[in-house]
């Protein structure tokens, strides 16, 4: 039976498994080619907020949501990539984590790709 996430190295191993199949899919790998240097930085941004709102680590200090608006300038990022991101978050969410704080990541997940799609494509 899976366990709930219980600290910075179960979000690294999540992080880890969800890029994993991001990279795997053609509709969405597009946007995560980065340079390396870029991508390690990247990681590093996306554990810390994670880190932050399941274990208030005030280890995060912002810098995502600005990365997602430039890319989306050179990829046009759209509701069905949203969509496939989220799905492949909660797969990845649910094959290793079970509890209140996985839960909780897939609730946060929902709100901040509803807000980040209203906002990129001006629903």
């Amino acid at each position: 039976m899976s366990k709930d996430l219980e600290n910075r190295a179960d979000i690294e191993k999540l992080i880890d498994v969800f890029y994993e199949k991001v990279h795997k899919e053609p509709k969405l790998s597009p946007y995560f080619k980065i340079p390396e240097d870029k991508w390690k930085i990247h990681l590093e941004r996306t554990t810390n907020f994670w880190e932050n709102w399941l274990f208030n680590s005030q280890n995060y200090n912002g810098g995502l949501m600005w990365a997602h608006l430039e890319k989306n300038r050179e990829i046009p990022i759209k509701t069905a990539q949203f969509e496939r991101w989220l799905a492949l978050w909660f797969l990845s969410i649910d094959e290793l984590f079970k509890g209140e704080k996985a839960d909780f990541l897939k609730v946060k997940a929902l709100e901040l790709g509803q807000f980040m799609n209203k906002r990129i494509n001006h629903l």
